[in-house]
């Protein structure tokens, strides 16, 4: 299947912070026919994969899918038939009004659903109401939610792809999902992987619920399942194609090595303010942005090593 690449890089100002740059998505070729659509400002990448027979989308938030929709439409004259979410936070699943044309069939996970009711819809509401201009996309339409909620491994195909679509667990949100795609060596990751950028704490509608030993456990279960996957598509930060399984056992080393320091400052009797102020990021970690995010992990890792130690 041919199709009509756009010669630039999509580059369509959306929503403006202030005086900060527009939100801008970045299409990045991973494998034939699947683009990871890389966030400029460091916020929810999402992912679309072309087959003959439709499209599947991987995330979308309110502020760029316009964007990913608009690569679409200059790429192929099929219709979008699946909307997959990682999980209910807004960077990731408040913009699928902008497919409604199409009637896509959204999958996501039982938790994802709950979360929406019960979290996102309140704050999405609020934003909808709100006269801040930053918002004004959220005045396209209602949040919605999925059409199916699963619980189990669930496998869908379309155009020759087969998509395993996995409940993982509590890890960064309270049920992550991720989609393997066999015929293209890659796994569609969510917010379980970021990239040369420092975790954020899982959130929905102001409810904070990541949980670091799920975390890791998570990243072990899929690291003991030896698929043959050539990339692993992240949440946050680019995509190392090729990097293979490299790039989870650096993830999980990350939560070891993080956890690890705030361990032996609890030895040393440090407080968990003391440890907000005096952490030092590990030298091999120094190269990853937005070191703001990891507040609300010190008191992850703290809260984890006074309950259990480890």
């Amino acid at each position: 299947m041919k199709f009509k690449l756009p010669l630039l890089l999509l580059a369509i100002a959306c929503l403006t912070m202030g005086a900060a740059a527009p939100v801008r998505l970045t299409p990045v070729k991973i494998a034939e026919g699947v683009y990871m659509m890389q966030h400029s400002g460091g916020s929810g990448n999402a992912t679309v994969v072309f087959t003959n027979d439709g499209v599947v989308v991987f995330d979308f938030a309110i502020d760029s899918a316009d964007q990913t929709l608009a690569f679409i439409r200059k790429s192929t004259d099929k219709k979008v038939k699946y909307l997959i979410t990682s999980h209910s936070a807004g960077d990731h699943a408040t913009g699928s009004m902008h497919f409604r044309d199409d009637k896509p069939i959204w999958i996501g996970t039982k938790n994802q659903i709950h979360d929406f009711q019960m979290q996102e819809l309140k704050d999405f509401n609020e934003r909808k109401n709100s006269t801040d201009p930053r918002f004004a996309a959220y005045k396209l339409g209602d949040l919605g939610q999925p059409d199916i909620g699963i619980e189990a491994p669930t496998t869908i195909y379309l155009g020759g792809l087969t998509f395993q679509i996995t409940p993982e667990g509590r890890g960064h949100s309270t049920g992550d999902l991720t989609v393997y795609i066999p015929q293209k060596r890659v796994m569609l990751m969510g917010d379980l992987l970021d990239t040369e950028i420092h975790l954020g704490q899982g959130e929905s509608g102001e409810i904070f619920y990541s949980n670091v030993k799920g975390w890791i456990q998570i990243l072990d279960n899929i690291m003991t399942r030896h698929l043959p996957v050539d990339t692993y598509i992240p949440g946050h930060g680019p995509a190392h194609i090729g990097r293979g399984v490299k790039d989870l056992e650096e993830q999980k080393r990350y939560f070891v090595v993080m956890r690890d320091e705030v361990a032996k400052m609890i030895a040393a009797g440090k407080s968990l303010e003391q440890i907000e102020k005096e952490f030092k990021i590990p030298q091999e970690f120094a190269h990853y942005t937005r070191p703001e995010r990891l507040r609300n992990f010190y008191k992850l890792f703290y809260n984890q090593l006074m309950e259990t130690g480890y």
